[in-house]
């Protein structure tokens, strides 16, 4: 990898996603998931930021996103130039494929040496592309609904992570015949003024096929562009396993944005350089 020029790169003292210098403070993943939490620190360039980022009720995280290239090479930089990048950071997220482009001593004093999951990240800003969702409705929340979808997920999507009774849950959507549950979609904010999330879109393996996905997905992008965050314009995101291509041909066909391909892995206690 060839360095990035010293004068393109900068370490910035904000506190906050928005106060990041341009193109950050307004990049739909860092407002969609980072919004509101502290950011400890930021290094970045035109074309990549790392950061550190703490609070939301999550560990202390380090992040990397922009061109994959660009990224690895401002993390190697800030390593070597600056000192140890993760300060106390127990995971993290970045760029897939940037790390793999590391050098191996520089992996090792990030704490990047194991394996890591890979996912995807999308968004929208706009209604989802299906004509009618009219049989999709919201649910309300309580104990009813939660032992209704707790029953339906056994069903439709059995490996969901998001619990029928997560607190930060802001509705479920769902699409009934003759009084069943056949396909549900929830949505979350991770703290009040963050974009909703969406989480859990399960349909029943026997009525798979016929747009019941779509159906429920569109009424629950319509009601979330609703929300107004804290900062940045009305969004709405959901995150699926890199190997899901079933799932986000669907996404990308309803109109979601796919925005980012990551890797989040945990990080190991480093070796300052």
């Amino acid at each position: 990898m060839s360095p990035e020029p010293a004068s393109s790169r900068w370490h910035a003292a904000a506190t906050r996603v928005v106060e990041l210098p341009a193109p950050w403070s307004t990049e739909p993943y860092l407002l969609g998931e980072h919004a509101l939490a502290t950011v400890v620190s930021a290094w970045g360039s035109p074309t990549a930021l790392v950061a550190v980022v703490e609070g939301l009720g999550r560990e202390r995280g380090l992040f990397g996103v922009g061109g994959v290239e660009d990224v690895a090479v401002l993390l190697e930089s800030i390593v070597r130039e600056d000192g140890l990048v993760a300060h106390g950071a127990r995971y993290a997220t970045i760029e897939r494929g940037a790390v793999e482009l590391l050098a191996p001593e520089v992996r090792e004093l990030v704490g990047l040496g194991g394996a890591g999951s890979s996912w995807d990240w999308m968004w929208t800003d706009g209604p989802l592309r299906v004509a009618d969702h009219a049989r999709a409705e919201r649910l309300p929340l309580g104990p009813g609904t939660t032992d209704e979808i707790r029953e339906f997920l056994s069903r439709g999507h059995p490996t969901a992570s998001t619990a029928p009774d997560d607190p930060r849950l802001i509705g479920w959507w769902g699409v009934r015949e003759r009084g069943t549950l056949h396909a549900a979609v929830g949505a979350i904010q991770l703290v009040p003024g963050m974009a909703p999330h969406l989480v859990s879109l399960g349909v029943d393996p026997g009525v798979r096929g016929r747009g019941l996905a779509g159906q429920v997905l569109a009424a629950a992008v319509v009601d979330c562009l609703e929300v107004r965050p804290a900062f940045g314009p009305p969004s709405v995101s959901l995150g699926l396993y890199a190997d899901n291509d079933v799932a986000r041909r669907l996404y990308l066909r309803l109109g979601l944005e796919l925005r980012h391909g990551f890797t989040s892995r945990r990080v190991d206690a480093p070796s300052d350089v």
